[in-house]
C-alpha cells in the first residue's frame, strides 16, 4: 500500500513503519509542501538514511577498488591521536608500521547488518572477516564500537584524507593505510609528545581544580556611575568548583568568574550531592546579601547547568537583562512583557543536579525591538517557538508571519530542518498570533524530538492550526 493512502489518518492513529534495511521504525512525513516519505532517526546507521559528501564517497570506492582483488594482510601507519588540549600545528613523527593479519577474496562496499552499517567490508569465502570505515566528519563512536565487538568482527577507521589526496587523487597500493581507530588496539596511538600531554591531562582529572556546574548571574546596582542616577550592570557566572584527590571529591566552594574570588567557605566532603546542596545554599544566601547590605538586584532565572552549556554565554542572546533603571521610581524596574518569563531551560526534577540551560515550564512572551515588529516566543517542554509578523498587510486584508522551531536534545537548542515557516492571518489584532504560536508550540512538543527536528512535523502541524483542524 502506498504511503500517500495514510495522509488523511491524524497524527496517532497512522500505523507504525519500519525500514526493511535496518529493521529500526521510521516515521512518516505527509505534509503539503513536499513529497510523503519515510524518515529515519537523525541517528540511525542505515544505509539507507542519508547521503553522503564527495571526499567519503571517493575514499570509500577507492579503497574498495583497491583491495578488489583479495589479499593477505595491511599495512598500516596509526595517525596520532593528539590531545584536545593541544592547539599546536606541529607535526607529530611517524607512527612505526602496524600489520593487520586478515585474509580476505571479496569486497562489498555499504555492507549491512541489523542497525550497523559498515562503508567497506572484507569477506572470505563469503563471511565477513573485517570492515574498514571512513572518516570524513563523523568517527566511530563507542555506540557502533560496541556493535562491532558484539559481532566479533574486527575493524579499522581510516582518514579520507588518507585515502584520497587535497587534489583528488587516491594513494598508491604501496603506501601504508593511515589509521585513526583500530579495534585490536583499544587505546589509539600517541607520540611521545602527546603521549606525555594525555597523561598530565589523566592526572588532571583525578586531581585538578574543575568547574561542576554553572550560572549567568546578573548584578544591578544604582552606584556604579559617575554620579549617582547612573547605574552599572554586570553580568558573570558563578561557578560550582571542585578539587579532586584520587578521583575522588575533596573540597567544594562558588567562584565568580569576572573577580575569580569565592563566595562563600570552601567545604571538604566526598558527597557530591551534598556538596551542590550546601553550594546552593551558599548561593542563595550571597544573593540575600547581596540585596540587603549592597543595595544590588542579583537576577539568575535559571538553574545550576554543565559548564560547557555555558562556554559562548558573554556573546549570547539567550541571557538578555530582564531589568531597567526607572529614574522616576529610583530603581530598578522590570521591562514591559520579558520579566514574566525567565530565560528559557529545559526543566529537571532535580534542582541540584546539573542541567541544560534553557527551558521552563510553559511560558510565552514578547520581545520588543525600537522601530520594528515584536517577536513572540513560546516555550512548551523541549520546544521553543518564535514568531514575527511582517510589517504591513496582504492586498487580502492578511498579515503575514514567519516561524521557527528550536528542538533542545540536552545540551542546546538546535533549530528544524526548514525553518522559518511561513503563516498568514486575517486580519485580526495580534493576539490571534499569540495564540497561534502558543497552540503550535504544544502540539510540536507532544511530538517525538526527532520527528519535530525534521520540520515536516511543524509544518504540518502549522497546516492543521490554519485550516482549523
Amino acid at each position: 500500500m502506498p504511503i500517500t493512502s495514510y495522509a488523511h489518518l491524524p497524527r496517532g492513529h497512522r500505523p507504525e513503519a519500519f525500514c526493511p534495511v535496518c529493521l529500526e521504525r521510521v516515521f512518516l512525513h505527509l505534509g503539503t509542501r513536499m513529497r510523503h516519505h519515510y524518515a529515519h532517526r537523525p541517528e540511525a546507521e542505515c544505509a539507507a538514511a542519508r547521503g553522503e559528501g564527495a571526499l567519503h564517497l571517493s575514499a570509500k570506492i577507492h579503497i574498495a577498488e583497491r583491495l578488489a582483488d583479495g589479499g593477505k594482510g595491511l599495512t598500516l601507519r596509526p595517525v596520532c591521536a593528539r590531545v584536545p588540549e593541544d592547539r599546536s600545528t606541529d607535526r607529530c613523527p611517524p607512527a612505526p608500521l602496524d600489520r593487520w593479519e586478515v585474509e580476505w577474496d571479496e569486497v562489498r562496499m555499504e555492507s549491512t547488518f541489523p542497525s550497523l552499517r559498515a562503508d567497506v567490508m572484507l569477506l572470505r569465502d563469503g563471511v565477513e572477516v573485517g570492515a574498514i570505515e571512513i572518516y570524513a566528519h563523523h568517527t566511530v563512536d563507542a555506540e557502533k564500537a560496541e556493535k562491532y565487538r558484539r559481532l566479533g568482527l574486527p575493524w579499522i577507521e581510516v582518514p579520507a584524507r588518507g585515502v584520497i589526496s587535497e587534489a583528488g587523487i587516491g594513494r598508491t597500493a604501496d603506501k601504508p593505510l593511515a589509521v585513526l581507530q583500530d579495534s585490536r588496539h583499544p587505546e589509539p596511538w600517541r607520540c611521545g609528545r602527546h603521549e606525555a600531554l594525555y597523561v598530565g591531562m589523566l592526572e588532571h582529572e583525578r586531581s585538578g581544580v574543575h568547574r561542576m556546574a554553572g550560572r549567568v548571574v546578573h548584578i544591578y546596582r544604582s552606584d556604579g556611575g559617575r554620579s549617582k542616577g547612573e547605574t552599572r550592570v554586570r553580568a558573570t557566572a558563578v561557578y560550582m568548583m571542585e578539587r579532586r584527590e584520587g578521583g575522588e571529591l575533596a573540597e567544594a566552594w562558588l567562584e565568580r568568574d569576572d573577580t575569580e574570588g569565592r563566595i562563600g567557605f570552601p567545604m571538604r566532603t566526598r558527597d557530591r550531592d551534598d556538596a551542590r546542596r550546601a553550594l546552593h545554599a551558599q548561593f542563595a544566601g550571597w544573593v540575600r546579601w547581596m540585596r540587603e547590605n549592597q543595595g544590588a538586584t542579583v537576577d539568575s532565572p535559571m538553574r545550576w547547568a554543565p559548564p560547557r552549556t555555558l562556554e559562548g554565554w558573554k556573546k549570547s542572546t539567550s541571557f538578555p537583562q530582564r531589568l531597567r533603571w526607572d529614574p522616576h521610581q529610583g530603581s530598578f524596574a522590570a521591562v514591559p512583557n520579558l520579566p514574566a518569563s525567565s530565560w528559557p531551560r529545559v526543566p529537571r526534577s532535580d534542582p541540584y543536579v546539573a542541567d541544560p540551560v534553557l527551558g521552563l515550564d510553559g511560558c510565552t512572551w514578547t520581545q520588543l525591538h525600537p522601530g520594528k515588529p515584536p517577536v513572540m516566543h513560546a516555550v512548551a517542554g523541549a520546544v521553543w517557538g518564535t514568531l514575527r509578523v511582517q510589517a504591513g498587510r496582504t492586498g487580502a486584508g492578511e498579515e503575514t508571519a514567519y516561524l521557527s522551531a528550536c528542538v533542545h536534545d540536552g545540551e542546546r537548542w538546535r533549530t528544524c530542518d526548514g525553518a522559518p515557516y511561513v503563516a498568514t492571518l486575517a486580519p485580526d489584532p495580534a493576539q490571534d498570533w499569540v495564540q497561534l504560536l502558543q497552540e503550535w508550540v504544544r502540539r510540536l512538543a507532544e511530538l517525538e524530538p526527532p520527528a519535530v527536528q525534521d520540520g515536516q512535523a511543524a509544518v504540518d502541524v502549522l497546516g492543521a492550526l490554519r485550516s482549523g483542524c
